[in-house]
C-alpha cells in the first residue's frame, strides 16, 4: 500500500466467494492491507458467520455463487445488519443495477488491489480517504 491509502489496519472483513481459489486470493489481498479477514464458500456460511455474533466490519463478495448470489447475500446483511456495508464483485455491468438495489456497492472486475482498498476505506468511512475512482 502507499502512502496516500488510509489505513485499513484492524477491521475485519468477511469475504464471501464459492471458489476456493479466489476466496484465497481475495482473503490475502484484503489481509494485505492490515485487515483480518473472515473466509465464506457461501451464502449461508456468511450468515452463519454473522449470525453467530463475530464482530465484522464490512462484507466482501463475489456476485455469482451457485446456491444463493451476493445480491440474496447483501440482502439478507440489510435484513440483519443495516448498518454493515457490504461490497459486490462483478465482471458483469449489467448486474449493477441489482446490486445497488440490494443497499451494497457494486466493484467491476477487473480492479486493482489500490482500488478495493479506496472502496473498503470509503466504506468504513476512515479519515482521509481518496473518492474512490
Amino acid at each position: 500500500m502507499d502512502h496516500a491509502t488510509p489505513s485499513l489496519r484492524g477491521f475485519v472483513v468477511l469475504v464471501v466467494d464459492d471458489d476456493a481459489d479466489n476466496l484465497d486470493t481475495a482473503a490475502a489481498v484484503v489481509e494485505s492491507f492490515g485487515c483480518h479477514a473472515l473466509r465464506a464458500r457461501s451464502c449461508d456460511e456468511a450468515l452463519a458467520i454473522l449470525d453467530s455474533g463475530a464482530h465484522v466490519d464490512l462484507v466482501f463478495s463475489d456476485v455469482v455463487m451457485p446456491d444463493a448470489s451476493g445480491v440474496a447475500l447483501a440482502r439478507s446483511v440489510r435484513e440483519r445488519k443495516p448498518e454493515l456495508p457490504v461490497v459486490l464483485a462483478t465482471g458483469y455491468t449489467e448486474a449493477i443495477e441489482s446490486v445497488t438495489e440490494s443497499g451494497a456497492i457494486p466493484l467491476i472486475k477487473p480492479y486493482t488491489a489500490s482500488r478495493l482498498a479506496a472502496v473498503f476505506a470509503e466504506q468504513l468511512r476512515v479519515e482521509g480517504t481518496p473518492p474512490a475512482r
